[in-house]
């Protein structure tokens, strides 16, 4: 089942994409669960299903403003540098750890949203990643349970501001961070409909030009050593969203100087998912 977050009419509202249009769920169960963060709260994804199944699309896709597939209560957690083929363009040892950092929500559009290009710095990038989707929240998961706590995946471009991220040696938190400077989209599909999340391919391009490729198989940290490192030192809560890491492919661009321009239009595509479809523009 996919499932998106969108506007309609200047509504918001939630619903299961069947083909090229939507279920508007949210029109008729949004009494009783808001959003689809409460749909995960109340363990609720079977009555979605059940509802959408016995109903034709409502909207069309291309008459919907996507939203952020989920929106939790936390920041999204991003785990950088999980590929043994990005290590391999850095020339850089693996790390004895994942290696955590935040984006607020602000910083990533929805599929279809500008990416934004900021006053500070043209030096602006972005790294294809598979996110995950937490259903069933906790602390302390055991690597044995974590599949139990994913509820879906969606596709993530993880914007980056460049030398923003390396105005300190250890903290890429400022060039994460700026305003819509990454996407999340373009709707979440359920943990059942994905089978193994180890072997999905990740594929980027820009303007049709493919300029990154790898398989989540390549994951240095796997999903479940990730949960299992991130419920060590906080709650993971229904809705949370957690990024995994990016192939390589990335610095060999930015080492020609090659970045996202205004115009730019950005393609990540995750097999069994579907594509995020963003453009650059500058900021205003």
């Amino acid at each position: 089942m996919k499932i998106a977050r969108f506007k309609i009419k200047d509504k918001q509202s939630y619903g299961v994409v069947i083909g090229n249009g939507i279920v508007d769920v949210g029109a008729k169960l949004g009494g009783t669960y808001p959003d689809v963060v409460d749909v995960l709260r109340e363990g609720a994804l079977n009555r979605i299903a059940e509802f959408a199944g016995s109903r034709i699309p409502d909207h069309a896709i291309d008459a919907v403003e996507f939203l952020a597939p989920v929106r939790g209560r936390n920041a999204v957690l991003a785990v950088g540098r999980n590929y043994g083929s990005a290590y391999e363009d850095m020339g850089t040892k693996f790390p004895g750890h994942p290696s955590i950092f935040m984006r607020r929500d602000e910083a990533q559009a929805a599929h279809r949203q500008p990416l934004v290009r900021p006053k500070a710095s043209h030096l602006f990038d972005g790294e294809a990643e598979l996110a995950l989707v937490i259903g069933k929240g906790g602390r302390h998961i055991p690597e044995d349970k974590a599949f139990e706590h994913i509820v879906g995946y969606s596709i993530f471009n993880d914007g980056t501001v460049v030398d923003w991220g390396d105005h300190t040696a250890r903290n890429v938190t400022p060039g994460k961070n700026f305003f819509a400077s990454g996407a999340f989209g373009p709707w979440m599909v359920t943990a059942d409909e994905i089978g193994d999340p180890t072997q999905l391919t990740i594929t980027h391009r820009i303007n049709g030009e493919e300029v990154q490729r790898g398989s989540t198989s390549e994951m240095i940290f796997t999903i479940p050593t990730i949960l299992a490192y991130l419920s060590a030192f906080l709650v993971l809560e229904p809705g949370d969203v957690i990024t995994t890491g990016s192939p390589g492919g990335i610095r060999p661009r930015r080492d020609k100087g090659l970045y996202y321009m205004p115009g730019d239009r950005i393609e990540m595509e995750i097999s069994g998912i579907g594509v995020l479809e963003n453009t650059v523009v500058d900021e205003e």
